[in-house]
């Protein structure tokens, strides 16, 4: 079975910072745009371990907010 996003985006956080993540890919990753965590999702199991976790540098957070419709600067819904 996929992951579903949609029905559990309403409790995911960010384990490190407790922002919201957005789905990207095989990815989710926070929102906040200091820390830019991407948390892997692995055979359909969003793996949500601080050890797993990368920091995503600027321009590619930058990207995937832009993907989500999401403020660039702030993380945010446009």
């Amino acid at each position: 079975m996929a992951f579903q996003y949609e029905k559990v985006k309403g409790i995911l956080v960010c384990p490190r910072c407790k922002g919201e993540l957005v789905h990207d890919g095989n990815s989710l990753v926070c929102v906040n745009p200091e820390t830019r965590w991407s948390y892997p999702i692995v055979d359909d199991i969003p793996r949500l371990l601080v050890d797993e976790a990368k920091e995503l540098p600027v321009d590619a957070w930058c990207e995937v907010m832009q993907r989500q419709g999401r403020d660039v600067n702030t993380g945010q819904p446009s």
